[in-house]
């Protein structure tokens, strides 16, 4: 399969979007495509709650909370050895 300038594996958003990065909730504030030969990568500011600023790039923001992943072995074990 060829590469496609026009498809985009990262997602793209939008000045005013609400974003996640590193599991902090953002607003994004300044944006610019950065198309690259190899990758697009998006750049972004992002306002943190705190109202500090921080630079990120596409691939490090995320739509919505990444959600905990269910693992059934540890779970499984987490009653074992308790009585009643």
């Amino acid at each position: 399969m060829r590469w496609n300038a026009g498809q985009r594996k990262m997602p793209r958003f939008k000045i005013g979007d609400t974003v996640f990065l590193e599991g902090q909730l953002a607003k994004v504030v300044w944006f610019r495509e950065n198309p690259n030969e190899i990758e697009a990568m998006d750049e972004y500011i992002v306002e943190l709650e705190n109202k500090q600023r921080q630079f990120a790039v596409s691939s490090a923001l995320a739509a919505k909370k990444p959600q905990a992943v269910y693992n059934r072995e540890h779970n499984r074990d987490s009653c074992h050895g308790q009585t009643y």
